[in-house]
C-alpha cells in the first residue's frame, strides 16, 4: 500500500506543478473586458483540486503509511537532529500546507476583488508564492532527503 500511495503522490506532483505554472501564467492575463469571473479560472480550479488531492495522499503517507514520518514522530527530539527526518516531519508538510493555503487564499481574494486589476494582482501574488513554496518543499534528487523525479 505504501509504495502505491507514494507513487501516486509522486506523479500527482508533476500534474500539480504543471497546473500551477499554467494558473500562474494565466494570472498574468489582462481581461479584455471586465467580467465577474477571472479569465481562464478553470486553471485555478484544476490547480486547487490537484493540490487538494495531493494533500490527501500526503496525509495518508504522513499519518499512516510512511516509515520516515512514523520514525520521526515516535522520537521527535532525535529526529530534529537528523536533516532527512526533520525535512519529512516538519518542513515538507509545512511547505505544502502553506502552498495549499496560498492557492485557496488567492482564489478567495480574487473573487472578492473589486476590479479586474486587483483580481489579477491577488491571483498572481498568491500563485507565484505558492509555486515558490512548492518548489522549495519538493525532495529534489541530490539533496540529503532527495527522492527520484519519477517513481515506477
Amino acid at each position: 500500500m505504501y509504495g502505491a500511495v507514494l507513487s501516486i503522490h509522486s506523479w500527482i506532483r508533476w500534474i500539480a506543478l504543471l497546473l500551477g505554472v499554467g494558473a500562474t501564467i494565466n494570472a498574468f492575463r489582462d481581461p479584455a473586458e471586465p467580467s465577474p469571473k477571472a479569465p481562464g479560472s478553470w486553471w485555478d480550479t484544476l490547480f486547487q483540486l490537484t493540490l487538494d488531492l495531493q494533500l490527501l495522499f500526503g496525509l495518508l503517507l504522513y499519518f499512516g503509511l510512511s516509515p520516515f514520518t512514523r520514525d520521526a514522530l515516535n522520537d521527535f527530539s532525535t529526529s530534529m537532529q537528523v536533516p532527512a527526518l526533520r525535512f519529512w516531519a516538519i518542513q515538507h508538510i509545512t511547505f505544502m500546507f502553506a502552498a495549499v493555503g496560498l492557492v485557496r487564499a488567492g482564489r478567495v481574494l480574487a473573487m472578492n476583488a473589486k476590479t479586474p486589476r486587483a483580481r489579477r494582482a491577488r491571483r498572481l501574488a498568491c500563485f507565484t508564492l505558492a509555486m515558490l513554496i512548492l518548489a522549495a518543499g519538493i525532495p529534489w534528487p541530490g539533496l540529503s532527503y532527495g527522492r527520484p523525479l519519477f517513481r515506477f
